[in-house]
């Protein structure tokens, strides 16, 4: 099968999805190809049912308006609505979708992609694009594009754990707690006896309980298992089964020791594993954990606003890591120059595969900056398609004029760090 589009966008998580819609409404033809049977990554088949952090991006916040509700202390969203919200406001914007293709290889002109192969039922099928959009999480494109890489911590090169998400329900919602690391040392600890006592398989350890979008339900964050590379099949494999053994001795804990969950059962689990980190790839600019303590305003940002702490887990067991800067809710930029590479000209990395260091990925990896790179990245791709030119030589005021035109708010006044 031969597909032709202006702009493909290979992965439909958050970051794919709000690149495939911008992309789109800029005035390209544009093809969004998903691996699996549906939209939303972590969002939907992930079963996390929180946005961590925050950028600007009117494709996020028109997706948190529809769907995110007060509960407790948090907001959060339903996952299950969410399954259908993507493809609605994907086929508003006119992009055309397909499902269940997975990237096996690229065809390539020197520096330039000009086909991207996916294997389907139907059998190979070859998408013909002006510009291509790395969505995959893990940079599947860019590698198979020849684009190099780094993974994990300069230390030691581990990367950060991996968990499965799931929920419960049977929750007593007006006794019931919701500790994150360091809110609830007793419950930790109590968790690392049953650790101790082979009553939860290592390297659980952590307490991490969020409330559910319908009451009497929370959604679970305690799995854990670590020195895993998410770009490793038997890795993977190994993370999975692991973790899902965990659930349910994890549920007895919450039953045995949790205020408010003694009834508590499972209802849900996710449908893959949750990979925070692997691939970072190598652009035109690396961001550091440096730029964003300075909170610095690029003069060729296409992501404006996003605040996250560092959000970095536990690389050798349980809980979160300690060794990280002390972050007070600065609000960054990243440039342009982090989703362009030398070795693939029309190839966009986009979402947490983008160019920066394994601190400064810890902050930007989460779901709603994802949604804004994806947002600024479909706007580059759709003006080079448009204009038959090189991403790198898309102007960046004219990406952040159509940005600000949808509702992207400006950075906050600050000195402009020029490229």
């Amino acid at each position: 099968m031969e597909l032709y589009t202006d702009v493909l966008v290979v992965g439909g998580g958050p970051s794919g999805v709000a690149a495939a819609i911008s992309a789109s409404r800029e005035g390209a033809g544009t093809l969004i190809a998903e691996k699996s049977g549906l939209f939303g990554g972590m969002s939907t088949g992930g079963l996390l049912n929180v946005w961590c952090g925050s950028a600007s991006s009117d494709v996020w916040e028109t997706v948190r308006d529809r769907t995110t509700e007060k509960r407790q202390r948090r907001s959060v969203f339903s996952p299950e609505a969410l399954k259908s919200l993507y493809p609605e406001l994907l086929e508003e914007a006119g992009v055309e979708m397909l499902l269940h293709a997975q990237l096996i290889d690229v065809e390539k002109d020197g520096d330039w992609v000009k086909t991207a192969v996916f294997y389907g039922k139907s059998g190979r099928i070859r998408v013909h694009a002006k510009v291509f959009v790395d969505s995959t999480g893990d940079g599947d494109l860019a590698c198979l594009s020849g684009v190099p890489y780094e993974k994990g911590r300069d230390l030691d090169g581990l990367m950060q754990p991996m968990s499965l998400e799931f929920m419960v329900a049977g929750v007593d919602d007006a006794r019931a707690v919701y500790p994150t690391f360091g809110t609830h040392p007793d419950l930790e600890e109590k968790m690392q006896r049953y650790v101790a006592e082979g009553k939860i398989l290592a390297p659980c350890g952590h307490v991490i309980l969020l409330e559910g979008f319908e009451p009497g339900t929370a959604c679970v964050n305690s799995t854990n298992v670590i020195r895993v590379d998410g770009t490793d099949e038997r890795d993977l494999t190994r993370a999975e089964l692991l973790t899902r053994r965990q659930i349910p001795q994890i549920v007895r804990f919450l039953n045995e020791c949790v205020p408010g969950y003694e009834r508590a059962y499972l209802v849900a689990s996710a449908c893959h594993i949750g990979v925070r980190e692997t691939r970072r790839f190598s652009g035109l600019y690396r961001l550091s954990e440096d730029d964003i303590l300075a909170q610095r305003i690029f003069d060729d940002w296409i992501v404006s606003n996003a605040q996250y702490a560092f959000g970095v887990h536990n690389l050798t067991g349980c809980g979160g890591d300690i060794h990280k800067p002390d972050y007070h809710g600065e609000r960054y930029t990243i440039p342009q120059r982090c989703f362009l590479t030398r070795e693939a000209k029309n190839v966009l990395l986009n979402g947490r595969n983008i160019s920066g260091t394994h601190l400064a990925h810890s902050s930007y990896r989460v779901m709603p900056i994802c949604f804004a790179m994806g947002e600024g990245t479909g706007t580059m791709a759709a003006l080079a398609a448009k204009n038959d030119a090189l991403p790198e030589n898309v102007d960046a005021r004219d990406i952040q004029s159509r940005l600000l035109a949808h509702g992207v708010a400006q950075p906050s006044p600050k000195e402009i760090v020029k490229g």
